[in-house]
């Protein structure tokens, strides 16, 4: 019986912080739990790690590192026409 609620109630808490918190936040923290699987996997168990890996690991977060200096420079730039 405890198992439902060990399953539900991370979900829960996730649901209810994502409704405070902007998409495109949410959309960028979901990447860092794959991210991290792949540290756990090479790092801890030994998985290979080829360099096609590497390129395609480099290759998101490089697209992350983008879209979120360009939304920083988009809310700098807001922020700054709005003041008087």
């Amino acid at each position: 019986m405890l198992t439902g609620v060990t399953t539900a109630a991370p979900l829960i808490w996730f649901a209810a912080a994502a409704q405070r918190l902007n998409l495109s936040t949410v959309g960028l923290l979901q990447y860092l739990a794959p991210s991290c699987t792949l540290l756990l996997g090479t790092l801890v168990y030994g998985e290979p790690f080829t360099r096609i890996d590497a390129f395609a690991f480099a290759a998101i977060w490089t697209a992350l590192a983008l879209y979120s200096g360009d939304a920083l420079g988009l809310a700098w730039r807001t922020r700054a026409a709005e003041k008087p």
